[in-house]
C-alpha cells in the first residue's frame, strides 16, 4: 500500500493506492468524525459491479448511506444532470450537510466533485476513483467540473477530497479500451515531467495492457506524485506550474466538443490526439527533435490508443478549441513538449499552424 501526500497546508489529504485500500475507508471517516449521512455519487455501470464490496465497507459505519446513479457517459457533466443529483440530495439528507463520495472514473469525479464544491456552498469530498485515468489524474488535485455543447469543463469550481481511495481492485474489472484510455494521462506525465516514468513504460511495451498489481501500484503512484507536487505549488492554476497538466488537453478537449460527448472518443482517446498534435506542432517549431515525435507515437500507438481522429468535424474542432480555458486575453496557450520529461507553454500560435495540424490528424 503507497500513500502519498498532497501537501496544501490546511487542505492537505492523502491518495492512499493497493488492493484493498477501500478497507480503509471507514475507519478513517470514523477519526474525522463525519456522523452526517453520505451520498454516494457513481454511475449505473460501476454501480454494478462495485455496489456490494463498496456496501460491505460502508454499512460498518452508523452514518445513513444513500446511492445516486447517473449515466455512464460524458453526457453526465450536464447542467441537468447535476441539478437532478441535487434533488435527489435535498431529498434524501434535508438540512443537512452529507458526505459526497464520488465512486467511478472522471465523469463521475468532476461531477461529484462540482456538487461537492457548491451544494450548500461546499461539503465534505472523497473521491474513490474506479478507472485508470481518474487513479491518476482527476481524482487528484481538485479541479472538478461540468460541460456545455461549446467546451469541456467551462464551469467549474476548485474542491480538494478530504481523501482518495484508489483500490487496485477496482482497476481489475476495466475493459481494455478504458486501460488503454488510462495509459494516455500515464505518457503525459512522462512526457511533461518524468523521463523515468516515460523509459519504464517503454521498457514494458508487452505488459502494459495486463499490467500486474504492483507496476500498476507503482506507475500510479510516480503520477500521483508528479501531480501532488504540481498541486501543491499551485493549487489554484493561476502562477503557470499547473498548466504543464493540460499538455494534450487544448485540442483534445476540442475533439471530445466537436463529438458531441457522445461516445465516439474516450478521454483518454482524446488526449492521446491531442497529444500527438502539440507534439507534431513542436516539431514545425523546432522545438520537438523528430525522434522523440516517435517516441511519443510509438508509446501512443503501442497502448492501443489513436494517432488520428476519425469522424470528426475539422471546422468543429477549430470553432471550439478557441473556448479553451487555458486561453489568456485572447491569445491560445499551448503546452509543447521539448524533450521526453521537458515542455514549455506557447503562447499565440498562428491560426495557420493550429489549422494545418487539426487538417493533418483529423479524418
Amino acid at each position: 500500500m503507497k500513500n502519498i501526500k498532497v501537501k496544501l497546508a490546511e487542505r492537505s489529504y492523502g491518495v492512499q493506492i493497493g488492493a484493498g485500500a477501500l478497507n480503509r475507508l471507514p475507519l478513517f471517516l470514523k477519526e474525522k468524525c463525519f456522523e452526517n449521512p453520505i451520498a454516494v455519487i457513481t454511475d449505473t455501470v460501476v454501480y454494478s459491479k462495485t455496489g456490494k464490496y463498496v456496501k460491505n465497507n460502508l454499512k460498518t459505519l452508523p452514518n445513513k448511506v444513500f446511492y445516486i446513479c447517473v449515466a455512464p457517459s460524458e453526457r453526465s457533466k450536464s447542467i441537468e444532470t447535476f441539478r437532478d443529483v441535487v434533488r435527489k440530495i435535498i431529498k434524501f439528507a434535508p438540512q443537512t450537510k452529507p458526505l459526497i463520495i464520488a465512486l467511478g472514473g472522471g465523469v463521475v469525479g468532476d461531477l461529484a466533485g462540482f456538487v461537492g464544491a457548491t451544494y450548500r456552498r461546499g461539503v465534505p469530498l472523497v473521491q474513490i476513483p474506479t478507472t485508470l485515468l481518474a487513479a491518476v489524474d482527476s481524482s487528484i488535485g481538485g479541479k472538478t467540473g461540468i460541460d456545455l455543447a461549446e467546451a469541456k469543463n467551462i464551469i467549474g469550481a476548485f474542491k480538494q477530497p478530504e481523501a482518495v481511495f484508489t483500490d487496485i481492485k477496482f482497476l481489475k474489472t476495466l475493459p481494455p479500451r478504458q486501460i488503454s484510455s488510462g495509459f494516455a494521462e500515464i505518457i503525459k506525465y512522462g512526457v511533461i515531467k518524468d523521463k523515468v516514468l516515460f523509459e519504464m513504460l517503454e521498457s514494458h511495451v508487452g505488459d502494459l495492457l495486463t499490467p500486474e498489481d504492483m507496476f500498476l501500484e507503482k506507475i500510479i503512484a510516480r503520477c500521483v506524485a508528479v501531480k501532488a507536487d504540481i498541486v501543491a505549488k499551485d493549487e489554484f492554476d493561476s502562477k503557470d506550474e499547473r498548466i504543464i497538466l493540460n499538455f494534450g488537453h487544448t485540442l483534445g478537449h476540442a475533439v471530445e466538443a466537436a463529438s458531441g460527448y457522445d461516445g465516439a472518443y474516450t478521454h483518454g482517446e482524446a488526449v492521446a490526439v491531442g497529444m500527438v498534435m502539440a507534439s507534431y506542432i513542436a516539431v514545425e517549431l523546432g522545438i520537438l527533435p523528430c525522434s522523440e515525435f516517435e517516441r511519443i507515437k510509438s508509446l501512443i500507438k503501442t497502448v492501443r490508443l489513436p494517432l488520428i481522429a476519425r469522424g470528426v468535424s475539422v471546422r468543429k474542432i477549430l470553432s471550439t478549441y478557441i473556448n479553451d480555458k487555458k486561453f489568456t486575453k485572447g491569445s491560445n496557450r499551448f503546452v509543447l513538449p521539448r524533450a521526453i520529461g521537458h515542455v514549455t507553454v506557447v503562447e499565440g500560435l498562428p491560426a495557420e499552424l493550429i489549422e494545418k495540424t487539426v487538417k493533418k490528424f483529423v479524418r
